[in-house]
């Protein structure tokens, strides 16, 4: 990538570690529409999991006065197993099948946050489970893993702290088998070391200030704007793909 190119990835690093900091989640939602046209998409996906890896650690630390409790291992535990078949997705889908997947996949999910779509949960068990596996699934193999647990968790009304912590702690956890599945099958390349490296630093100041932001300003109020960006993004995604697609 030349220095211009440099520039605007790690820009998106930067406003993306915003929307992590002061909602908890939506990272990937955010970067990845926008990174797909300057990164190709199996290098992008394993960097974005780098990436939610670094800041969910950053949200669970200052967070640490709460506790896992055993709704949070359950999540976690079915994200696991998704993110075991998500892997391979990514490594047998071809990259414009993912970019497809990725399009279709935030443009769905940004519609239902925009219309306040809620999950009827009967059995709560059940429903943790599901979550996460469908969760897990999506972030291995698109790392858009955060709507469908973030209608899931909005669904249980979880207090604000309570919701980040529960994201952040899934986030690491799935992140951290994701990144192991990635390296086996041979996904994770230097070029993706060099990007995490130079976008850590300002994924830091990134996540304080959004932390500094959701005190100041409604986090649903923040979110829906960027929900909006991110059904834009994804339209836009969508597009480009139907048209590489009606081209050959």
């Amino acid at each position: 990538m030349d220095i211009q190119t440099w520039v605007i990835v790690l820009s998106i690093v930067f406003l993306s570690g915003i929307v992590k900091g002061t909602t908890g989640f939506g990272f990937a939602l955010f970067s990845l529409p926008l990174l797909a046209h300057f990164i190709p998409i199996k290098l992008l996906i394993p960097l974005l999991t780098l990436f939610n890896l670094f800041s969910s650690i950053q949200i669970v630390y200052q967070l640490r006065s709460y506790k896992l409790n055993r709704a949070v291992v359950l999540l976690s535990v079915m994200g696991i197993l998704g993110v075991v078949l998500g892997s391979l997705l990514l490594k047998f889908l071809p990259d414009h099948w993912l970019k497809l997947l990725a399009s279709v996949v935030l443009i769905v999910l940004s519609i239902l946050f925009l219309i306040g779509y809620r999950f009827k949960i009967r059995k709560l068990r059940r429903g943790n489970a599901i979550a996460g596996f469908v969760s897990g699934i999506l972030g291995g193999s698109t790392a858009v893993s955060g709507p469908p647990l973030a209608l899931f968790l909005t669904s249980l009304e979880l207090e604000t702290q309570r919701f980040r912590f529960t994201f952040a702690w899934y986030s690491i956890i799935t992140a951290v088998v994701a990144t192991f599945d990635y390296i086996k099958i041979g996904v994770v390349h230097l070029e993706t070391l060099k990007l995490f490296f130079a976008g850590a630093p300002l994924l830091v100041v990134s996540i304080l200030l959004g932390k500094y932001i959701s005190k100041k300003v409604s986090p649903r109020l923040f979110y829906k704007a960027i929900i909006i960006i991110s059904l834009l993004s994804g339209f836009f995604l969508f597009f480009s793909c139907l048209k590489n697609f009606l081209n050959n």
